[in-house]
Parts: C-alpha cells; structure tokens; sequence
C-alpha cells in the first residue's frame, strides 16, 4: 500500500512539475499562468562569435538555486543532439528570491558553434526537486 502511494505521489509531483516549468522554458505555463521558472534569452538569433545573455527568472512563491552550468542540444532531423562543451564551470550556485532575476553571460565563440537550431538548458533546484528549464536559438553565419 505504501508503495502505491509512494508511487502516485511521484508521478503526481512530475505531472506537475512538466506543467509548472513547461517543456521549452517559456514563461507562460497553461491557462495564461507564468511558469514559476523561466530560462530567458537577450534575443533569438546570433552569430557564431556573439555573447548570449540568458537570465533565469523566479516567478514563484520559494528561493531556488542556479548555477553556472548548462547543457547544449543542436536539432539534427527534428531531434535534439547533445553538443559536446568542453567548458569549466565556476561550481559556486546563486539563491534566487521569489521575484528575481539572475543573468549569465555565454561567449559562443568559446563553443565554436555552426549555423543551426539550438536549444540552451539548466537545471535550477527547489527544497522538494530539480527542475530543468530551456530556451531556443539560432546561430547564423
């Protein structure tokens, strides 16, 4: 019985958590709602040798943590590719209150990137998980 319940609650606290965070970082969740967390970009479009800025905003009601750290996906036939970054990450984490925002500068020709559809992702954590936001772009030229 204890595993049932165990076992609902999980899949309860990961329905909510894909509806909450969304799947490609906007800052709109269903129903008009903002998403507690949303991964932002200074603009879409960039050329290989650019600096993103991304910013990480917490709408919600609780203190998360973020840090340096990001995964990078390209799209290759409709499906997203990891990209190797052969960075170091500073390893120190940001609180972010409710409210706030958190900006990080991304130098792109440090990743040497192609022309093509990307997809930026972190993973900010709460007391109870770790969620995982994203953002879209396009490097040109």
């Amino acid at each position: 019985m204890k595993r049932a319940v165990l076992a609902v609650l999980i899949i309860a606290g990961l329905v909510a958590g894909y509806f909450l965070i969304g799947s490609n970082g906007s800052a709109e969740a269903s129903q008009g709602k903002k998403a507690p967390i949303n991964l932002s970009l200074d603009r879409e479009r960039y050329s290989p040798t650019d600096t993103m800025v991304l910013t990480v905003t917490n709408n919600g009601n609780e203190t998360v943590t973020v840090g340096y750290p990001f995964e990078l996906y390209r799209e290759e036939n409709g499906e997203w590719v990891k990209v190797n970054v052969d960075l170091m990450f500073i390893q120190s984490v940001v609180q972010l209150e409710p409210g706030k925002s958190w900006t990080q500068k991304v130098s792109l020709s440090q990743l040497k990137l192609s022309s093509g559809h990307y997809k930026i992702v972190k993973k900010v954590s709460t007391q109870q998980m770790t969620l995982t936001v994203s953002a879209e772009f396009y490097v040109e030229g």
